[in-house]
């Protein structure tokens, strides 16, 4: 687990899909969620996603903050910070509070920057887009 820094909060990881598993869906979850396997759908975080080097994900991703290891396909909304590592590759446009993207990363789509005075709001449905009203930047 090299790839995580100081400042994420493992203590509150509690969901894992591990390598070799597939979900279908919507993963919502209070805490943390790390993907060593695929995920196609939609994750709604209130912590922090964190998608390992083998994670696969095809969907739009909603959290506080969002690590990216692995592939990503699909929107993100990382309200405090998105970080994509070395071997990370998204393709999606995303906001964000704070962007860190290493040296190396495949990022193909839009990106805007949230500060401090907007608030991202959430309907029941969660994220399904860049261009819905269901989040919406104010």
């Amino acid at each position: 687990m090299a790839m995580f820094k100081k400042d994420t909060d493992l203590n509150r990881l509690d969901t894992l899909v591990g390598n070799g598993t597939i979900f279908e869906g919507t993963l919502t979850s209070k805490e943390s969620i790390c993907v060593e396997g695929t995920v196609r759908g939609r994750i709604i975080c209130e912590g922090s996603v964190i998608i390992g080097e083998k994670g696969k994900v095809e969907a739009d991703v909603f959290a506080d903050t969002v690590l990216i290891g692995g592939g990503v396909n699909g929107n993100i909304v990382a309200k405090t910070k998105l970080e994509i590592t070395t071997n990370g590759k998204l393709t999606g446009d995303i906001k964000t509070g704070s962007l860190i993207i290493a040296e190396g990363v495949l990022f193909e789509g839009k990106c805007q920057m949230i500060t401090d005075e907007h608030e991202i709001q959430q309907d029941s449905e969660g994220p399904s887009g860049m261009d819905s009203d269901e989040i919406q930047v104010q």
